[in-house]
């Protein structure tokens, strides 16, 4: 099986309030971030800092196991132990995601997990036209390593020190925004709204 994973424990300092939990059309960006996942995981896990009523409630809707990340004060890296140290013992691999990018395409999870299932990787990455970005996806032997990550980063150092052992998934776009800024929810919900009149 292949588990997602979605980043959602940050302290969202830069925003002045959760971003997760800001609306972003029907939903919070933390539901659109999930959703991306949802339908192309066996199993979808959410790492948040607190198990409040409000994340419930903007995860409503989406088949979710929140996971609580008792040390996100210490950044990114817990957040990946705590999401890795809580998947079920039959996952093949987990694909990680994050949870302030609500404009990252399902499309993109699933050329990612084609990619793995291909064989030969023990990793594969997305790459786009602005550089190396999320869904990053992680093969069961690389768990243990995983749930050893410390510091304010995220998983980068691992896939730098395994060479040709991962793959990358060449992407035409940008990548997906980070709603770090009221700024940046504004620009996030603009290109919804094109994506809107688009589809009509």
């Amino acid at each position: 099986m292949i588990a997602g994973l979605v980043l959602a424990s940050g302290a969202s300092r830069r925003f002045g309030g959760n971003k997760l939990l800001a609306s972003l059309g029907e939903h919070a960006v933390v539901h659109w971030a999930a959703a991306a996942l949802s339908g192309t995981v066996d199993e979808l896990l959410v790492v948040v800092a607190e198990d409040t009523d409000d994340m419930r409630e903007a995860l409503a809707g989406l088949p979710v196991r929140v996971v609580v990340n008792d040390a996100a004060d210490q950044g990114l890296s817990s957040s990946i132990r705590a999401g890795v140290s809580a998947l079920p013992p039959e996952a093949e691999a987990v694909v990680i995601t994050l949870g302030d990018q609500p404009l990252l395409e399902r499309e993109c999870v699933a050329r990612v997990i084609v990619r793995w299932q291909e064989g030969g990787v023990a990793a594969v990455a997305t790459r786009y036209a602005d550089g190396r970005g999320h869904p990053v996806l992680f093969s069961s032997a690389l768990f243990p390593v995983l749930r050893r990550l410390e510091g304010d980063r995220g998983a980068r150092a691992v896939l730098d020190g395994l060479g040709p052992a991962v793959a990358l998934v060449e992407m035409e776009a940008e990548q997906p925004i980070d709603v770090d800024t009221r700024e940046a929810l504004e620009q996030v919900r603009s290109q919804l709204e094109r994506r809107a009149r688009d589809a009509r």
